[in-house]
């Protein structure tokens, strides 16, 4: 019996998981299959990259396929999308992408640790990806990256992160932090990284005007923003989705704090539970600062 499980995308945006458990659903002519003559704008692939990203951290698994417009496009598919757009963004700007046949990878395997990659080296990740889907046809097995051996399905979910930012930003990120597949919900060691981060931080005073997060870990103290920036970089060197916010209205205009995102949303930094001297009102009219 073959189980599929698809994520629906129409013209409006909409989309849904379908678990199916029935093969003639699976190939139902309703949905109409890929072919070399179809093409995606950006706003297709970031829409669908979007849900393909929210899924992912909320069942942590991809779907088996996703419907764009009518068409199924496998995973192997999708990550022949994601490369080619993010690769667009990146060289020429934003156009059109045509679907290929891409066949699945034979064997995934992974080896990788907790981390970031910068924009330089995640360019590089989506044009080897990218080579090699089209030099034989078929998706990696594997990618090696400075963060080791980084597997097919975590390049679908990576990739689909850049993507939902660039969406979001209209921009490319400047980095974009890498994690084991199937370990985004924070499972022990995620947490004991961050308590150790935040035990950690908890012992820098707060004392106003030195703003320097390098000066405030030699120095033993500094403000909200040195504090803020100390804790993003502890954060981000140890692949944790951190980013700085600020209030634009309100009495406290000029706090900065951060918030996580472990795969269950942004989450403001529990700076009571580590009994940091920098817990504080967080005013008013939240935005990012820095991502």
């Amino acid at each position: 019996m073959l189980f599929c499980l698809a994520l629906f995308l129409n013209t409006s945006g909409a989309i849904a998981a379908t678990p199916d458990n029935t093969q003639s659903l699976c190939h139902s002519t309703t949905v109409k299959q890929a072919n070399s003559q179809i093409t995606y704008t950006t706003k297709d692939i970031t829409a669908a990259s979007s849900k393909i990203k929210a899924y992912y951290e909320k069942y942590n698994k991809l779907p088996g396929y996703v419907v764009i417009n009518n068409h199924k496009v496998t995973m192997p598919q999708f990550l022949q999308l994601l490369s080619d757009d993010i690769y667009l963004h990146n060289s020429e700007g934003s156009s059109t992408v045509t679907l290929r046949n891409v066949a699945a990878p034979s064997k995934p395997v992974e080896n990788v640790k907790y981390g970031s990659l910068t924009k330089t080296q995640y360019i590089n990740l989506v044009k080897t990806t990218r080579s090699h889907i089209y030099s034989t046809g078929k998706a990696p097995n594997y990618e090696n990256t400075a963060l080791g051996k980084i597997k097919f399905q975590n390049l679908v979910y990576i990739f689909s992160k850049i993507e939902d930012f660039q969406k979001n930003k209209k921009r490319l990120p400047n980095q974009v932090s890498v994690k084991p597949f199937n370990t985004i919900s924070p499972d022990s060691s995620v947490q004991s990284k961050i308590d150790a981060i935040g035990y950690e931080e908890a012992r820098f005073a707060d004392i106003q005007g030195q703003s320097s997060p390098s000066v405030m870990e030699r120095v033993g103290y500094g403000d909200c923003w040195a504090d803020s920036g100390l804790l993003y970089n502890k954060l981000s060197a140890a692949g944790i989705s951190v980013r700085i916010m600020g209030c634009s209205s309100g009495r406290y205009t000029l706090h900065r704090w951060v918030a996580i995102n472990t795969g269950n949303g942004w989450q403001t930094w529990d700076y009571r539970k580590y009994r940091s001297q920098h817990y504080g009102a967080l005013g008013s009219g939240h935005y990012v600062v820095k991502y």
